[in-house]
């Protein structure tokens, strides 16, 4: 902190004085003066992020002995950290973008001619492949497959991951959970560039064989789905 804030303060409380103040205040309020005073913004205001970003390299380079490097170091350090938190925020809120765009408009089935049968077999062989994304892909399709194939989901174009995920909860209740943590795997790999894991995969081929032994619960006003 500068001087200057404080020399202000005190042509202030000056100032008060001549205007109608006590010339000669006692102890006591002279010390409310002061408490008032420095208790104005101008005390109390804390450095920018930048500031603070400097004097923690600083402290840092003391404590590791380069405190004595040259003065351009510091301002480079600081662009890297900057450049870095900058990249690290893009990255994130594109991944987040990807995701919501995906998850909006892009169907689980579009563009898929295969069977459930099919995409079952697919996914196998990318399991035993150690290709944990493709299994993992082509499971939670054949899930959806098999659920229109047995008039359990409707066949309607552009659902997506997680609406399919939605509405299979409600036959199959006690999957809720299994299915919306699958159906998070499927956008997070098919939009947003994220791998998963063989763990995930196989917990996707353990829902899939569930669900097809499940027998649906029935909602009201609903026949026999299959």
């Amino acid at each position: 902190m500068t001087l200057a804030p404080i020399a202000q303060g005190l042509r202030d409380i000056g100032a008060r004085s001549l205007a109608g103040a006590p010339v000669d205040p006692d102890t006591r309020q002279a010390r409310d003066w002061l408490e008032e005073e420095l208790a104005k913004p101008q005390y109390t205001a804390r450095p920018g992020l930048l500031e603070r970003l400097q004097d923690w390299l600083l402290e840092l380079l003391s404590r590791t002995g380069g405190a004595g490097l040259p003065t351009w170091v510091i301002p480079v350090v600081l662009a890297v950290v900057l450049a870095t938190i900058g990249l690290v925020l893009w990255r994130v809120l594109r991944r987040d973008r990807i995701l919501r765009a995906g998850d909006a408009s892009a169907g689980v089935l579009d563009g898929v001619t295969a069977s459930a049968a099919e995409l079952r077999a697919r996914a196998t062989q990318a399991l035993a492949a150690g290709d944990a994304d493709a299994a993992l892909v082509d499971r939670y399709r054949a899930i959806v497959a098999a659920a229109v194939e047995r008039v359990i989901l409707p066949d309607v174009p552009g659902q997506t991951a997680r609406e399919a995920a939605r509405a299979l909860a409600l036959p199959f209740p006690s999957e809720e959970l299994a299915l919306g943590g699958i159906a998070q795997e499927f956008d997070a790999v098919r939009y947003g560039h994220r791998s998963t894991t063989l763990e995930a995969a196989r917990a996707a081929q353990a829902l899939d064989e569930r669900i097809a032994a499940a027998r649906p619960q029935l909602l009201a006003g609903q026949g026999m789905p299959w």
